[in-house]
């Protein structure tokens, strides 16, 4: 009957120390994913900066090929001059809130 308890005491053991490898293995593979989605994170940020700033320069060199173009029409660079008006406007009524 002790013999019994002794093997059980035994497989226990070994199953405990199993399953605290599986855990230290785990907690390594955690960290290992959280830095992995940090880093994944802060390139999706500057991608997204990247972009904007791209889409600005793209504008200003609408505005600035409507408004050099030559004995052209100037209708195209006074509606971008108005879309960026409306554009002031509503970022200066978003502040006042």
């Amino acid at each position: 009957m002790s013999q019994n308890i002794e093997q059980l005491v035994v497989r226990l053991q070994e199953k405990i120390k199993i399953l605290t490898s599986m855990y230290t293995i785990l907690q390594q593979q955690n960290g290992e994913l959280q830095k992995n989605n940090k880093e994944l994170h802060t390139t999706i940020e500057q991608q997204t900066n990247t972009i904007k700033e791209l889409e600005r320069n793209y504008k200003n060199l609408q505005i600035a090929k409507a408004v050099s173009q030559t004995g052209g029409d100037t209708s195209e660079a006074k509606r971008k001059i108005e879309e960026i008006v409306r554009e002031i406007d509503t970022c200066i009524a978003l502040l006042n809130k």
